[in-house]
């Protein structure tokens, strides 16, 4: 009985990681989510059933269309094993809960603006502003309201603060809003203090893997690099490593 809810935990998954991938195709394109039903991007043909089952049918189909052959993105398949196996390990953790709901619903929203962040360098508000208000709530029933109200605070003020003082030293607009309400958001989820090693670690990967890119690539400095999916990585790391992160920052004499 405990792996058939397992497996289905993660079969939902599946199926929500299924949805999100029609969030980070349509709503940058102002497309409707829920009409028409699915299509394929080249050719536009709906469809069938059968050929939208998460996972199995992109490997059945060899990765393309079944009608004008064009190749569909990897993504569809990775989006959809990711959110399966985040649906699984939450699943283990929370069991059927409260705690699994919303923070299915979290990781799920993160999945999706990273997405949408890494294909258009945009982070819709849509998604990030209503996960402000849902992170306060969950953590109102939990009575930690405060920690998450904090954090929600400091998340989106400190980027907020870096938004104007980097735009007054470099003339330019060096993040975007969407950033702020996305580490709001943040912030309303993991809590304060725990908002701390969560930009940090957003920054340090986002660090390292953006220089990494401007060399192998050869591109320049001001090439635009889209945060949002470090800053959503940060949150996932704080979640799913929390007693790692306290005894990383334990070690650096910064107690959580």
């Amino acid at each position: 009985m405990n792996f058939v809810l397992h497996a289905f935990a993660f079969l939902f998954g599946t199926a929500i990681g299924s949805f999100l991938n029609v969030v980070m195709y349509r709503l940058p394109k102002g497309i409707s989510i829920i009409k028409p039903n699915s299509f394929c991007p080249a050719c536009k043909k709906p469809i069938m059933w059968y050929e939208n089952i998460p996972l199995v049918s992109y490997i059945f189909l060899g990765g393309k269309c079944s009608n004008c052959k064009q190749s569909i993105s990897i993504r569809y398949f990775i989006v959809e094993l990711i959110t399966g196996l985040v649906f699984l390990y939450l699943f283990a953790q929370f069991k059927l809960s409260l705690s699994f709901l919303f923070y299915a619903y979290f990781f799920s929203v993160l999945i999706a603006i990273s997405g949408i962040d890494f294909a258009y360098q945009l982070i819709p508000d849509i998604l990030s502003m209503p996960g402000i208000l849902i992170g306060l709530i969950f953590h109102l029933t939990q009575g930690s309201f405060l920690p998450s109200l904090i954090g929600a605070a400091f998340g989106g003020g400190l980027i907020l603060l870096i938004r104007i003082l980097g735009g007054w030293v470099y003339k330019k607009e060096v993040m975007g809003l969407g950033d702020v309400f996305l580490t709001a958001m943040i912030g309303a989820f993991v809590g304060f203090p725990f908002i701390i090693p969560a930009i940090f670690f957003g920054a340090l990967v986002g660090a390292v893997l953006g220089i990494a890119y401007v060399i192998s690539t050869s591109q320049s400095r001001e090439s635009p690099i889209p945060f949002g999916p470090f800053l959503g990585l940060g949150g996932m790391i704080v979640i799913i490593f929390e007693p790692q992160v306290i005894q990383f920052f334990a070690v650096l004499g910064v107690n959580l």
